[in-house]
């Protein structure tokens, strides 16, 4: 009888040969996992953890201005969750707004992006209705205006504060009539309508102080019907604005009349003094003299007298007013 036992079919016995084979693989494979060359990494979750972080919610899409946030802005299609960021509770500030309930329902002052958190500065105080009528200050009355009738309105945002002035051309001559100046003050009278330019003025008026932008400029379609009558969408460029109650209707008659409208905008900075006053030009009259007490904002200093004596032209006579 063999000393040998006979191998079972389909049985294994390790050799020095295999046994040799199998620790050099093994003994290879750990020289590659400590060089780098193999990596596991992939075998583990990478699912990063959110333990000991705060969720603070944050726009899932852009919100426009004057909005009353809903669930639909805060809620992400992708991952079927209500958009939020996770920070560490060092990174949470007092102003940020971590609980859902307090930012749902509040309309918001200024367009809002994705990724941003909310803060209690970026609504409008509680109550306030959404849409257009949330951007009109406390007080103030909106009017929608063409920027091809009040020039320098472009680049302005919601917020920016500006003046209008109103301008109209005047002859002041009367159509050319040519004044035949008598008496005393002649010269004098001749001599100022000369250096003022008396003949051809304008006559400008601020008609708004302190007026806000609630829309910047942008453009819409007006219904319009052309010459087939077929309705068409005509462009128009309009912004909208806040002004004063008592100012509306002296913009209005500004409109009206054809007056060449030109906003002036205020300065941004904190340091601007919000009552501060854009003074009007009054047309200069040539019986404002110097040294006879007219000027901005006086009466005319002198009378005039028309004298008419047969068929000569009449003459006028400036007297000092009493």
């Amino acid at each position: 009888m063999s000393p040998v036992a006979p191998r079972r079919p389909g049985s294994f016995q390790m050799t020095p040969l295999t046994t040799a084979i199998a620790a050099a693989v093994v003994a290879a494979a750990a020289v590659a996992l400590l060089a780098g060359v193999v990596d596991l990494s992939g075998l583990r979750n990478n699912e990063p953890t959110t333990a000991g972080l705060i969720a603070v919610p944050t726009p899932a899409v852009r919100i426009p201005a004057y909005t009353r946030v809903r669930r639909d802005h805060l809620w992400d299609a992708r991952s079927s969750q209500v958009a939020v960021l996770y920070l560490p509770p060092a990174a949470v500030t007092k102003e940020m707004l971590v609980n859902i309930v307090d930012v749902i329902g509040r309309v918001l002052e200024s367009d809002k992006e994705p990724g941003y958190v909310f803060t209690d500065a970026d609504f409008l105080p509680r109550g306030t209705r959404e849409g257009l009528v949330a951007g009109i200050p406390a007080g103030k009355r909106a009017i929608r205006l063409s920027a091809d009738r009040v020039t320098g309105l472009t680049g302005l945002h919601p917020g920016d504060r500006f003046d209008i002035m109103a301008t109209m051309a005047i002859e002041a001559s009367g159509a050319g009539r040519a004044f035949n100046f008598a008496g005393p003050y002649s010269q004098e009278l001749a001599l100022q309508a000369q250096l003022s330019n008396w003949n051809r003025q304008a006559t400008v008026r601020v008609i708004v102080q302190n007026a806000v932008i609630v829309e910047p400029i942008t453009t819409r379609g007006v219904a319009a019907a052309n010459e087939g009558g077929a309705a068409r969408a005509r462009p128009v460029q309009e912004a909208v604005i806040a002004i004063d109650p008592d100012e509306v209707a002296l913009l209005t008659e500004a409109m009206a009349v054809n007056a060449t409208l030109t906003g002036v905008p205020r300065s941004g900075r904190p340091d601007d003094p919000v009552d501060s006053r854009t003074p009007d030009l009054r047309p200069v009259s040539p019986f404002d003299l110097p040294g006879t007490g007219g000027g901005e904002g006086d009466g005319d200093s002198l009378a005039i007298v028309e004298t008419i004596t047969g068929t000569t032209a009449p003459t006028l006579t400036a007297v000092p007013r009493p």
